[in-house]
């Protein structure tokens, strides 16, 4: 998940989740006072601590001496998005589902989606029948 961190009058910023190391997220889990799972679940969710804490520990990588009471964004200036990636796997997900589901589920998604445009790629490429695998050649060595 990507979070995008547009302070009030400055030049937007993009925090890669994965990008965070173990020891980064247990101290984000100490300091928020959450569980990794609650902030992951919480990210998807746009919960503000959640997306704070994951912010300012990437932050903390350029301005180490940042501290959690220094670093208090307005709620509107974080916010998530799904990557390519994660956009792929929804699809695919969406794609399973009963198609009077899919319409719902498919504009949430392109909401979400940190590149709309590539939604309608990931849903066709999931739509699409399973690609034939060239067969393996094995060559023998007559040396």
């Amino acid at each position: 998940m990507i979070i995008l961190y547009e302070p009030d009058g400055g030049e937007e910023q993009r925090f890669d989740m994965r990008q965070l190391r173990t020891s980064e997220a247990q101290i984000i889990s100490r300091t928020t006072d959450m569980s990794w799972g609650a902030i992951k679940i919480g990210v998807g969710d746009q919960d503000p601590t959640a997306l704070r804490g994951v912010v300012w520990a990437l932050l903390k990588r350029q301005q180490p001496t940042l501290r959690w009471a220094d670093f208090d964004p307005g709620v509107d200036e974080l916010t998530m998005r799904y990557d390519a990636r994660e956009v792929a796997g929804y699809a695919a997900d969406i794609m399973a589902m009963p198609e009077e589901r899919q319409a719902r589920l498919i504009a949430e998604l392109r909401y979400l989606a940190l590149d709309p445009a590539g939604v309608d790629d990931a849903l066709a490429e999931a739509a699409a029948p399973p690609k034939e695998t060239p067969p393996t050649t094995t060559s023998t060595s007559d040396g």
